[in-house]
């Protein structure tokens, strides 16, 4: 079968070649019918009605082989097209002959069968060695311009069978596919895809009229990304291609640098994966202007509307996290800076989780939230203690304790006073906590024993500060510190995970299980009042639910499906239903349970026998809080030079633009020497995330500018807020440094006594 396919290739090859040679042999024969026939005229039209012969011939050949070959598939009812129609023109033009109608006969040839055979070289494409020296340069672009795109083509195998390319009459590339009907379907027009890209474009201009950037579902060939660019040649836009065949085929037909400098694309995401969505769902998020607007191809309403519904599902979960990141480190991001130098003494001095990994490889571990479901379970949970790992996810502690049910571990990260509210006056110095150092340092101060820490990626202080390396565990930041525990059983080793209590949303209209103090009833009863949303529970009714419940059920939901090797159980029995993780009653997963035995004291056993930081790590750490002081005195320095150069620039541009060209030199090189320093990556980028954003996403207008008043006014406008927020700042970082080096070198000296 395949030596046939290869031998169908090879003579679709050779028609391809011999084609332009046919049509040049027809223009140079139809006018000498308008002459006195000669003898070489006669061989010459002779010669042409032979290859109009041997090609017909040839194609009618392989014509059944081309109907079996995928790729050939759009083709192969084109030529039997051709092939009909070429028979009764050749009959035709013999007629003409045999009547010695000799304008007849050039008519034929100019009028008609030309045409055939230019639509016939137009509908065959391009020959393979053409076709290959262009993917090959659309790879190498991909790889310079969009590395994920490219990196997600280079691991994909291609599937002829999937995508034929085809050609509409006017000669432009288009796609065609079966559909499960057994139809043909062509992704755009088989006459001018432009002409449907520019209508479509019309279409949707009230809607995408006053937006700075756009989010397009659906590249295909490319055809409607180009018609909206020059309708709006000033929106950015970033394009999501969910299909890697249909990349792999454009990547044949169409040539991607040129298409891409004529569109004002900043990214191109290619592929179903869900964190490359999510990264560029926060991308398009991150430098947009406004209200998103996402639109979508026609052709991929009935191409893929499966993963169409999950893409809106999956953007509108995106914009209420981003939404919710910008309110957290607004209100957090100062917090969670003092939180974490000021826990610094305590990371150094206690292990990392690092030492705990895989201990547990034969266990099932029980996460226990606060929801109001676990006080169902709570007699079972008690005797469960004896056969599971059972871990505190945060605040539940509080329930634990009011029942007389002690964990084995509690995780705790939140950085806000409530936390502390949570565990203020608890009796808890024995049970092992695990942290992360953005937690509100009161409760580390109290705790002082039995702590074990692990890192979050989004934690900048701590990984510049301590030279985090691939060898530190580090944890992804999720919306609740129940990820936090999932994530801390599954790197312990365990197989199975067990929720209790994780009701994720708020049946019976209630908030928490009984023991819970720490939010009052007048606040409670307003989160409720505002639940307004619906989600379906373990019983195939439905809780009352709201906006932040709902995104943090999604985001555990996400986190089980990064991990199927673990198996999730749901024991909450009034809970809302969790995707990837089975509903078993918790008297059905105790009875499964009885064979496996673990001591009360297990973890803080393990806990014991864990190394610290090596000594000479630790000195490096603290000599680079010592510093700090002294670099944020550099930094504050290096601001004030910029705001004055800003101040200068102004009051120049419009009297001498050369020294104000200066000017904006020396803000560029003090400004790169903030950015190289150590208080810049972990103090600044995490106090200021949310306005670097923006920053970053408006210097680009700063840059390009090339008037100098212009220049001035937005380096007023874009630059000098956050320079001067960034001055005032600065002494409340100078105190929070200089107190975190207090509690440190106490730490070192308590350690070295």
């Amino acid at each position: 079968m395949e030596q046939l396919v290869n031998q169908t290739k090879e003579i679709v090859e050779e028609v391809k070649q011999f084609l332009p040679n046919l049509i040049q042999a027809c223009e140079l024969v139809e006018p000498l019918f308008y002459e006195t026939m000669t003898d070489h005229s006669w061989q010459q039209f002779g010669e042409v009605v032979q290859a109009m012969d041997d090609l017909y011939r040839t194609l009618n050949s392989i014509h059944a082989d081309l109907v079996k070959a995928a790729e050939y598939q759009a083709l192969a009812p084109r030529i039997e097209r051709f092939n009909i129609t070429l028979s009764e023109l050749f009959q035709q033009l013999n007629s003409c002959v045999d009547e010695e109608d000799g304008v007849g006969a050039s008519d034929t040839l100019k009028f008609v069968l030309l045409p055939l055979f230019r639509q016939l070289a137009i509908d065959m494409g391009e020959e393979e060695a053409v076709k290959e020296r262009r993917f090959q340069a659309n790879l190498y672009f991909l790889k310079e311009r969009f590395p994920s795109a490219y990196q997600e083509i280079v691991e994909t195998v291609t599937e002829n069978q999937r995508y034929s390319n085809a050609f509409s009459r006017n000669g432009s590339p288009n796609i065609s596919w079966m559909d499960k009907d057994g139809k043909r379907r062509y992704l755009y027009s088989q006459y001018e895809p432009e002409h449907e890209a520019s209508r479509w474009v019309d279409t949707i201009t009230a809607k995408v009229a006053g937006k700075a950037g756009v989010m397009m579902y659906g590249f295909g060939l490319g055809y409607h990304a180009l018609a909206y660019a020059k309708a709006f040649p000033e929106h950015q836009l970033s394009i999501y291609e969910p299909d890697e065949q249909m990349v792999l085929a454009a990547m044949r037909v169409i040539e991607f640098e040129s298409l891409f400098t004529r569109l004002n694309a900043y990214d191109f995401v290619v592929g179903t994966k869900k964190h490359q969505r999510d990264r560029m769902f926060y991308r398009f998020l991150k430098y947009m202007k406004g209200e998103p607007e996402i639109v979508v191809l026609p052709p991929y309403y009935r191409l893929n509307s499966s993963d169409m519904d999950a893409f809106s599902a999956d953007a509108q979960l995106a914009i209420l996290n981003y939404v919710g990141s910008v309110r957290l480190y607004d209100k957090f991001g100062s917090e969670w800076v003092s939180n974490t130098l000021y826990n610094l003494a305590a990371t150094l001095t206690s292990p990392s989780i690092k030492g705990l990994k895989n201990r547990f490889a034969d266990k099932t571990a029980v996460i226990a939230g606060a929801g109001p479901s676990l006080a169902e379970d709570i007699e079972l949970l008690r005797r469960m203690k004896n056969h599971a790992l059972i871990i505190a996810a945060g605040s539940t502690i509080q329930s634990l304790l009011h029942y007389g049910v002690e964990p084995h571990l509690i995780v705790s990260m939140d950085g806000g006073e409530p936390n502390y509210d949570a565990f203020k006056g608890l009796n808890i110095q024995h049970i092992p906590l695990l942290y992360t150092p953005m937690i509100k340092y009161r409760i580390i101060d109290e705790q002082k024993n039995n702590l074990l820490h692990v890192h979050l990626t989004n934690d900048v202080v701590t990984q510049r500060i301590m030279e985090l390396t691939p060898d530190d565990p580090m944890f992804a930041p999720n919306h609740s510190v129940t990820g936090t525990a999932i994530q801390a059983a599954i790197y312990m080793g365990c197989k199975e995970i067990v929720f209790t209590g994780q009701d994720l949303s708020f049946p019976g209209d209630n908030f928490y299980a009984p023991g819970a103090r720490h939010v009052n009833k007048e606040a409670s009863d307003a989160v409720l009042g505002r639940a307004t949303e619906t989600v379906e529970n373990v019983k195939g009714t439905f809780n009352r639910t709201n906006t932040s419940m709902r995104t943090t059920l999604a985001d555990i939901e996400d986190l089980l499906a990064d991990h199927p090797e673990v198996k999730f159980t749901n024991t909450s029995s009034m809970g809302a239903k969790i995707r990837n993780a089975d509903f078993e009653p918790m008297a059905s997963v105790l009875e499964r349970m009885q064979a496996f035995i673990i001591e009360n004291d297990e973890v803080a056993k393990q806990l014991a026998q864990l190394d610290k930081y090596d000594v000479n790590r630790a000195q490096q750490i603290r000599s680079r809080i010592k510093e700090m002081p002294e670099q944020l005195k550099r930094c504050q320095e290096q601001l004030r030079q910029i705001d004055r150069c800003i101040v200068q620039a102004a009051e120049l541009s419009r009297t001498n633009p050369n020294k104000c060209l200066n000017l904006f030199y020396d803000i560029d090189r003090e400004w790169k020497k903030v950015v190289g320093s150590l208080p810049f990556k972990s103090l600044y980028m995490l106090l200021y995330r949310n306005e670097l954003n923006r920053f970053e996403r408006d210097l680009p207008e700063l840059t390009k500018e090339s008037k100098m008043i212009q220049k001035a006014g937005l380096a007023r406008e874009i630059m000098q807020p956050l320079i001067r927020d960034m001055l005032n700042r600065t002494p409340e970082l100078m105190d929070i440094t200089a107190e975190s080096l207090r509690r440190v070198e106490a730490s070192a000296g308590r350690a070295g006594a």
